[in-house]
C-alpha cells in the first residue's frame, strides 16, 4: 500500500483509492465529463444524489468512478467519504491504496453507502463488482448505481456509426431492470429508481440552451427514457448469529438426598403384584 496525505473537503475526509481498469478508457471518460454535454450531465447526477443522500446514514461512504460528485456528497450526513479512482497505473495519480475493483482492499461489512458511477458499463466483469460491493457493504447498508440508459438519446447515439467508437458510447449500457435482477440475486431490495437528463448529448452550448425546455417533457411519463438512471437498493443480508447449544440441567442433591421426581417406579409395582 502507498500512503499519502488525505485531502479534506469541508466536514468530510476524502481519500483516493485506485482501481485497476484500462487507463485509456478511463482517461477518455474523464475528458468527456469536462465537455459541454458531460458537464451538464454531471450537474444533473449531483442533483439526484442531493435528493437521496440526506436520507442515508452511517459512518463510511465510498464512491467509484471518475465523475466529480463532491457537490452531491456534501449533502450527505456521513462524514468519512472515500473516492476510488478507476486508474490503471499507480504513477497516474496520488493514491492511498492500490487495488482491483473485483478484489477491494476493504474489510467485510464495513461500508454503509457505496456509489457506483458508470462503472458497470465499462467493466468486463460487472457481476464480480456487485458481488464485491455486497461483501464490503454493511448488512443494513445501501448501494447507489448511476448508469446510462440504453432506451434514451444516449442509447440511440450509441448505435450510430459516428458515435459508437467514442466516449461514452464505448461501454455496454445495461437496462435498469437487468441491474435490478442482479441486485435481487445478491439479496438486495430495490428502494427507488430515478431518471434524469432527457436531452441528447449536444456539445453546442447555444443549442442546448434553446432546447432546454424539452427537459420538462422527460419529467413525466417519458421519465424512463431519460439518459441516466439512479438505482438505490438496500442490503437485506442478515449477519449469522451464533446459537449456543442448550445445557442439560443437572440433578441437584440436597443434604445427600436426590431431588424428588414424578416418575413412577414400575419395578416396585411389579414386585408387589407377584407377592
Amino acid at each position: 500500500m502507498k500512503q499519502t496525505r488525505k485531502a479534506k473537503l469541508n466536514r468530510e475526509t476524502i481519500s483516493s483509492l485506485m482501481i485497476s481498469v484500462p487507463k485509456r478508457q478511463v482517461g477518455l471518460l474523464s475528458e468527456w465529463f469536462q465537455t459541454t454535454a458531460g458537464t451538464s450531465l454531471l450537474e444533473k447526477e449531483n442533483n439526484l444524489l442531493q435528493q437521496i443522500l440526506p436520507e442515508l446514514f452511517g459512518y463510511h461512504l465510498v464512491w467509484f468512478g471518475v465523475a466529480d460528485y463532491r457537490t452531491g456528497i456534501l449533502s450527505s450526513s456521513i462524514r468519512h467519504c472515500t473516492h476510488l479512482q478507476m486508474l490503471g497505473e499507480c504513477a497516474a495519480c496520488s493514491c492511498d491504496v492500490v487495488g482491483c475493483h473485483t478484489q477491494l482492499p476493504i474489510q467485510r461489512d464495513s461500508i454503509d453507502v457505496v456509489i457506483l458511477s458508470h462503472l458497470l458499463e465499462y467493466s468486463p466483469h460487472p457481476h464480480a463488482i456487485l458481488r464485491e460491493v455486497e461483501r464490503v457493504l454493511h448488512p443494513d447498508g445501501h448501494i447507489i448505481i448511476l448508469g446510462f440508459n440504453p432506451i434514451s438519446f444516449y442509447g440511440l447515439y450509441r448505435i450510430l456509426p459516428g458515435f459508437r467508437g467514442n466516449m461514452p458510447w464505448q461501454g455496454r449500457f445495461y437496462h435498469p431492470l437487468r441491474i435490478r435482477d442482479w441486485l435481487q440475486l445478491l439479496g438486495f431490495s430495490l428502494k427507488s429508481v430515478s431518471y434524469t437528463a432527457f436531452l441528447p448529448p449536444i456539445q453546442h452550448y447555444g443549442m442546448v440552451k434553446r432546447i432546454k425546455f424539452l427537459e420538462r417533457v422527460g419529467q413525466g411519463f417519458l421519465a424512463p427514457m431519460n439518459s441516466v438512471y439512479m438505482i438505490v437498493a438496500h442490503n437485506l443480508a442478515v449477519p449469522p448469529s451464533i446459537v449456543m447449544p442448550a445445557r442439560k440441567k443437572k440433578k441437584t442433591v440436597l443434604d445427600g438426598v436426590i431431588e424428588p421426581t414424578t416418575r413412577i417406579g414400575y419395578r416396585n409395582i411389579n414386585i408387589r403384584k407377584n407377592e
